[in-house]
């Protein structure tokens, strides 16, 4: 049951599909020629730049890919951080410990498996042709080598469907292996007799297989058959032996597929190619016959008169041709406005990288580019692309966080959690260059309100009290992403000003003892002073003349 019903499925979703793959197949060729495989299979090795004469779009695809993994899934910078739901459980140092150790774990994974490098050919499938999958699974060598794989399928693999809120829970993947990889991957007793034996024959010899993965009520709705308790159904076929291969499910959907922009009512998404396409194929017809031109310029067709040369004209350099009287030959003048021409493709690879954003992602325009006009880039990155990074969020970070958290905390890769969080629920709260830059105005408003405070307090100290220095900071380091470990808790800055204290109030103690003690030496010098019998006898005799007197 398992094989006819993914089967019948499969074919019904191609079907589906098939008005999209002339449109793929023609802006691939054009804009990603390396992956223009769509409607047809080129051999491997085969040259993929037949129809191109120039890499206007190449170049601009490959920058707008780029600038979107720097800026979103950067490699070297953060670009997530995890929160609770429950603003008052944040504030518990053990939870923000917690919580910070964790998004370090999962950096780790990041950096340490083969994510980089997928999530870039991902990022050229959504700015290429509008619809990105990359399929998220556990590692089979474990955590010793990142614990997770990552793997960007093409678009000519897979087919997906929608649930009720526009959501991707549905997708089917054909694929090849070869008898050797999938005994490799299902075992020798999962397999059928046709990859045994080519197993045995011809190791390498490929078979095409599908992979299935949809909510597991749809499965069980349509074949009666209970194979999982997961909430995702997941089943390998071999279309050769026409038997299912590998039954199972995952806890969340393992394919995340994200769509640049999406028309009502259809599923696969548009790229900015779709618009820039008809600039993109002008283009390249105006160089190509711009070519031409500069060849029939620089090496001209001939005129001669007729019977006017005597043999062949010889072309080569240095090359003589014997011609009759007034039988010259001359070259044919062909007319060319070179300055039309160039205008021309100009406005057409200003009107492409307009369309892909390269003007406004170029962010390095040279030495003497300031912060201030570095953050007014990214804001205005984030007004041009905030419809496509908010779909962005929805259908692929969130659900990339949510599959890797859930793999690592099934595989006790994480600390364990603080009691106090024991039930609640997390965030997720992005922190890369271009969510900051959406939360910079925020901290530039704290230092504007302390730089009035401060002007204000030349004349009116008092007004210093009105700002909570200790809330501020801490804000204002949250804003910038300052790592929690380099501030001190509440606590801790509690005790260590009580310390502080307590020290100053000994020392003027101190102080007033040092002050009491130098006081009492002095009256007892005068004292002294007083009752030695030489001043006695003279204050005396003082007396006696007063009284004379």
């Amino acid at each position: 049951m398992s094989y006819e019903y993914i089967n019948k499925r499969y074919k019904t979703m191609e079907s589906h599909r098939s008005t999209w793959e002339h449109h793929w197949q023609e802006i691939l060729d054009y804009v990603l020629p390396r992956k223009a495989e769509v409607s047809f299979v080129r051999a491997k090795g085969q040259k993929r730049t037949e129809v191109l004469y120039d890499s206007t779009a190449i170049t601009a695809v490959n920058l707008l890919a780029a600038s979107l993994q720097g800026t979103l899934t950067s490699p070297s910078l953060p670009w997530f951080s995890l929160k609770l739901r429950d603003a008052e459980l944040n504030l518990d140092r053990d939870v923000q410990l917690y919580l910070e150790d964790t998004a370090k774990r999962m950096y780790n994974v990041f950096n340490e498996s083969n994510f980089n490098t997928e999530v870039h050919e991902m990022y050229l499938d959504l700015v290429s042709i509008g619809t990105g999958a990359l399929f998220v699974e556990e590692s089979k060598d474990g955590f010793r080598t990142g614990g997770i794989h990552f793997n960007a399928l093409h678009i000519a693999e897979f087919y997906i469907s929608e649930n009720i809120n526009g959501r991707v829970d549905t997708l089917y993947r054909k694929y090849k292996l070869s008898a050797r990889q999938a005994l490799q991957e299902f075992g020798e007793q999962n397999v059928g007799e046709k990859v045994l034996k080519a197993a045995k024959e011809k190791p390498d010899k490929e078979f095409n297989f599908i992979h299935g993965v949809e909510p597991t009520e749809d499965y069980e709705r349509a074949t009666g058959e209970v194979n999982t308790k997961l909430p995702f159904h997941s089943c390998h076929v071999c279309i050769e032996d026409k038997m299912k291969v590998k039954l199972g499910g995952y806890e969340e959907f393992p394919y995340l597929v994200p769509r640049w922009s999406k028309a009502t009512g259809e599923i696969f998404g548009r790229s900015p190619s779709y618009n820039a396409l008809p600039d993109i194929k002008t283009l390249n017809k105006a160089v190509e016959i711009g070519l031409k031109a500069w060849a029939k310029a620089i090496d001209p067709p001939l005129l001669v008169q007729d019977d006017g040369v005597i043999g062949r004209v010889r072309m080569t350099p240095g090359g003589i041709s014997v011609v009759r009287n007034d039988g010259a030959v001359k070259p044919l003048q062909i007319g060319t406005n070179w300055q039309i021409t160039d205008l021309k493709e100009n406005q057409l690879r200003t009107a492409i990288r307009q369309a892909y954003y390269s003007d406004q992602l170029q962010l390095q325009d040279g030495p003497q580019m300031t912060a201030t006009e570095v953050q007014v880039r990214y804001e205005l990155m984030q007004r041009l692309l905030g419809p496509t990074l908010g779909r962005f969020q929805t259908e692929f970070l969130n659900p990339l966080i949510e599959r890797v958290f859930g793999i690592m905390v099934r595989n006790n890769a994480l600390t364990e959690q603080p009691e106090i969080a024991d039930g609640a629920t997390f965030d997720i709260e992005y922190v890369g260059p271009l969510a900051r830059s959406q939360r910079m105005e925020e901290a530039t408003a704290i230092d504007r309100v302390y730089q009035l405070v401060f002007n204000v307090a030349q004349a009116d100290p008092s007004i210093l009290d009105i700002v909570d220095n200790d809330t501020a900071v801490r804000v204002r380091a949250e804003l910038l992403g300052v790592p929690k470990t380099v501030l001190r808790s509440e606590e801790d800055v509690a005790a260590i000003r009580a310390n502080r204290a307590e020290q100053q109030q000994m020392q003027q103690e101190m102080q007033m003892a040092a002050q009491t003690t130098a006081i009492a030496d002095q009256q007892g010098s005068a004292a002294q002073k007083i009752a030695d019998p030489a001043v006695q006898q003279l204050l005396t005799a003082a007396g006696e003349e007063f009284a004379e007197q």
